[in-house]
């Protein structure tokens, strides 16, 4: 039902948006699009998927093979398609517990890990990106506030602080008995996988720093769509652009962010782009999910058969 819903509000968002374009305009920028930017945008969905699974793994020590990390990226993939806020990715956690014999509790930390990884990577080139846009445009530093401080606070938790568990341990005892049980399972988990990740300080950095790389390579991404159709967008001003574009479409009012990822495209890239270019933009940012999700989905029954077969199995 909530899917339903959050896929009739970006319904009737697209149909706003698309009402106030101009369709011969669309048509001119349909038409104008450079096809070898474009086709180079789509194809840079192959190294950022398999730049992702290599990091997964290198985040597991290898436990699982790089085959089998591309398998859980791609099939988390086709899940996070359908449901809200990214939860398809804790099916990988679910996975490594049944299937590779991981403690439930650190298999999801570990995936939680991954996606504070995936956000303060995200949050760091937006932060440069607005710094250089707020140069001429200061009315856009204020973004600039929610973004280093959301990025702060997650290299926080990242670091071994042991700030997490500790605000966990403080929120777990004003709770009722079961709930402050899961927390307090939850700050242990934590702690456990934080450990571990920062056993080898040198290890723990080369991940971070492939993490700020891969989505320094998502953020190329749109900027290669941008040029395919003739934007000329600064690099550090297009990370600027499409990190908040991308912070919008993670609310979770809508289906996989359509909508209002588009409707901030169409905001954030009026210095560069039409409003029917910026349209075509938002277009293939969505395909930049779809690809994925299509190239998971004959194992997303995989899945399945773990959730209800209840058995660990072995590949």
């Amino acid at each position: 039902m909530r899917k339903l819903i959050g896929l009739g509000v970006s319904a009737i968002i697209l149909g706003l948006l698309y009402a106030s374009l101009d369709a011969d305009g669309l048509a001119r920028a349909i038409r104008a699009a450079d096809t070898n930017w474009l086709i180079a945008g789509l194809l840079f969905v192959i190294p950022l998927t398999l730049l992702t699974a290599w990091r997964f793994s290198a985040l597991v020590d290898n436990r699982i093979s790089f085959l089998e990390s591309n398998r859980l990226i791609l099939a988390a993939s086709t899940l996070n398609l359908f449901l809200p806020s990214k939860l398809g990715d804790l099916a990988k956690g679910h996975v490594m517990s049944r299937r590779h014999g991981m403690d439930t509790g650190l298999s999801y930390a570990t995936v939680v890990l991954e996606k504070a990884l995936d956000m303060m990577s995200l949050l760091v080139w937006g932060v440069f990106g607005l710094i250089v846009v707020g140069l001429d445009r200061p009315a856009m530093l204020w973004f600039l506030l929610p973004v280093a401080g959301l990025c702060t606070v997650l290299l926080l938790v990242i670091l071994p602080l042991r700030i997490l568990p500790f605000i966990l341990e403080i929120f777990g005892k004003v709770m009722p008995g079961k709930v402050r049980r899961l927390i307090e399972k939850t700050a242990t988990s934590w702690q456990l996988v934080s450990e571990t990740f920062w056993q080898r300080p040198a290890h723990a950095i080369g991940v971070i720093v492939l993490s700020v790389i891969i989505w320094g390579a998502h953020l190329l991404q749109f900027w290669l769509f941008s040029q395919a159709l003739h934007g000329n967008v600064p690099i550090l001003e297009n990370a600027a652009f499409a990190t908040l574009a991308i912070l919008v479409g993670l609310l979770p009012f809508t289906f996989a962010g359509v909508g209002t990822r588009d409707a901030a495209i169409i905001f954030f890239y009026a210095p560069y782009l039409s409003p029917e270019s910026a349209a075509l933009l938002g277009i293939l940012a969505t395909l930049r999910y779809v690809i994925p999700a299509i190239a998971g989905a004959p194992f997303v029954g995989d899945f399945i058969g773990l959730v209800r077969g209840g058995k660990k199995t072995t590949i």
